[in-house]
């Protein structure tokens, strides 16, 4: 039988809901942000691209760490970290 190798941590759940988030801001509010040349768009794929990037990072950290409460602490700071740099940059 096949086991299931994927481990939830904190991180990985953290960076799935802010890509939904982001491609359900992106498919409601598609009209505006196509406007000017598009450049919405542009950093829209940005704010995406960021976000598999820290899916990329989980992953190696699932690799690396084998202890949950060590890597759940590790993803909250991480998912902390990103949200205080996403808040500075929206408040811009």
């Amino acid at each position: 039988m096949l086991k299931k190798t994927t481990k939830w941590t904190v991180l990985k759940g953290y960076l799935l809901v802010y890509l939904t988030s982001c491609l359900i801001f992106t498919i409601v509010k598609w009209k505006t942000l196509s406007d000017a040349e598009g450049w919405g768009v542009v950093y829209m794929v940005g704010l995406i691209g960021i976000g598999l990037f820290g899916l990329i990072i989980d992953f190696i950290l699932t690799l690396i760490i084998k202890n949950k409460k060590i890597l759940n602490g590790i993803g909250i700071l991480i998912a902390i970290g990103f949200s205080i740099m996403l808040f500075m940059e929206l408040k811009q």
